[in-house]
């Protein structure tokens, strides 16, 4: 008895790992701006919204206050910050018809100040 146990318990774990050999739980390791482009580009108002939301987070004064003690004289956002704003902006610059190609070629001071360009021309009349 105890055999045919082991063998049906065996027999389900190969089962279960064939049937998870494509899904989300193996495809962690991607991109996650890939993962998301390949499911769907979000319509600009909804990138730049998203951009906001971000912006929100990243500008928390306990942040600010870390960057500002460990500032190198560097202007702009600090490596924790601008971790929180790049995906949200390159989302931005994707929902503007620009390729994935071009956004990747792109550094990140490039990426956020053109993400603040495509905000800041949406919110003209």
């Amino acid at each position: 008895m105890k055999k045919v146990f082991f063998l049906s318990f065996l027999s389900s774990l190969s089962m279960i790992s064939c049937s998870l050999e494509g899904s989300e739980e193996n495809n962690l390791t991607r991109n996650p701006l890939e993962a998301r482009t390949n499911q769907s580009i979000p319509s600009k108002n909804q990138a730049i919204d998203d951009f906001k939301k971000a912006l929100v987070n990243a500008n928390n004064p306990t942040l600010i206050k870390e960057e500002i003690e460990t500032n190198s004289g560097s202007q702009g956002f600090g490596p924790s910050r601008k971790k929180i704003i790049l995906e949200p902006a390159k989302m931005v610059l994707l929902s503007t018809g620009m390729s994935k190609d071009k956004v990747n070629g792109l550094e990140d001071d490039a990426i956020i100040s053109q993400a603040f360009i495509s905000m800041s021309n949406e919110q003209k009349p």
